[in-house]
């Protein structure tokens, strides 16, 4: 079977993990602070913070955010993961679903329509594919999720420095994935929250007054992982585009059409719009080896009962995506493209 995702280590990730058991301090030091440095000046960004998860980034700078304003209704997109949800439920806040279009970012109509009732809009680049609205006027907050589009960019700008905050994560299978990890950034008059979220992340030194505290520390080993993997991701980024370019030609002409990727984009998901088929798709595509997936397995609308989100729905039922990432050879390329032409 050809897993849907497959991160590669290689000899430099030994290298580095080797470099932090040897200087007898694994837990959070140099390395962590390096890789908040860095992440930062990707993004064009004043403050950061790393934390142990894409999921505790975002739920930490909620609860960051709380310290300085309201948080009660936080808009979310619909077709997304149900990381989102959590992180505003710990909060105490209500997630509000924000339905997408053909193309799976947001329906930029009803979402702007949403806005003036929203505290916090947390803006997701879905599966790589940039999202517009980071560039809109919001009247509330802005969140930017920058955890499967870093490398990408819109209008000119790195993606990660739009909103007010960002969080990105370094989980195995993410652009920058290292093994375990997340970070969260701030801007300007934002950018203080971020040494709220350090006081968040280590309970033991954490002030009484926060709302919250935990143990939410990045190790360097986690640091290392990550900071390896972001030195060889523009190499990746481009082997995965390559990727792309060659599934448009393949899959371009078929029923089953892709979503639309730009230049801009990383390339992080390759995802088939194969109508009212997705679950069938899928099977049918892991009994020839190839192991596809629903890009969500619900969508957030239907977990929080909106019946509003025809677009989340639609994309639900129909969107399959396939292995796309650098480590692929040209044996299992081809078996994939058998596979996917043999179904739809």
């Amino acid at each position: 079977m050809i897993p849907h995702s497959r991160p590669v280590f290689g000899e430099a990730f030994q290298h580095a993990v080797g470099a932090v058991l040897e200087s007898g301090h694994p837990a959070s030091g140099k390395q962590v602070e390096a890789l908040e440095l860095e992440v930062a000046g990707c993004f064009s960004m004043d403050a950061a913070a790393a934390v142990d998860s894409g999921t505790s980034a975002l739920m930490l700078a909620l609860q960051a955010l709380k310290t300085r304003q309201a948080v009660s209704r936080v808009g979310i997109p619909a077709y997304a993961c149900r990381a989102l949800a959590h992180a505003v439920f710990s909060v105490g806040a209500e997630p509000v679903s924000m339905d997408c279009g053909e193309n799976l970012r947001l329906d930029a109509e009803k979402a702007m329509a949403l806005a003036p009732s929203l505290d916090v809009v947390i803006l997701v680049h879905p599966f790589g594919l940039i999202e517009p609205m980071v560039s809109a006027e919001w009247p509330c907050t802005v969140i930017e999720d920058v955890a499967q589009a870093v490398g990408g960019s819109y209008d000119g700008r790195t993606v990660g420095g739009y909103g007010d905050m960002a969080v990105t994560s370094f989980y195995a299978n993410k652009p920058w994935g290292g093994a375990y990890g997340g970070m969260v950034l701030g801007s300007n008059d934002f950018s203080p929250l971020c040494d709220v979220v350090r006081q968040m992340r280590f309970a033991d030194a954490a002030p009484f007054s926060l709302p919250y505290a935990g143990n939410h520390q990045l190790s360097d080993v986690h640091a290392a992982l990550a900071r390896t993997r972001m030195a060889g991701a523009e190499e990746e980024t481009k082997r995965r585009r390559e990727l792309v370019a060659a599934y448009d030609g393949w899959f371009g002409d078929c029923s089953s059409r892709p979503v639309a990727h730009d230049s801009c984009d990383n390339g992080y998901r390759y995802i088939l719009r194969t109508p009212g088929r997705a679950g069938e798709v899928v099977e049918m595509l892991r009994r020839q080896g190839v192991g596809a997936a629903r890009p969500v397995d619900r969508t957030l609308s239907s977990l929080l009962d909106d019946k509003d989100c025809h677009g989340a729905e639609a994309a639900w039922h129909d969107c399959v995506s396939i292995p796309l990432y650098a480590g692929l050879d040209d044996g299992e390329v081809a078996q994939i493209r058998e596979a996917v032409l043999a179904c739809i």
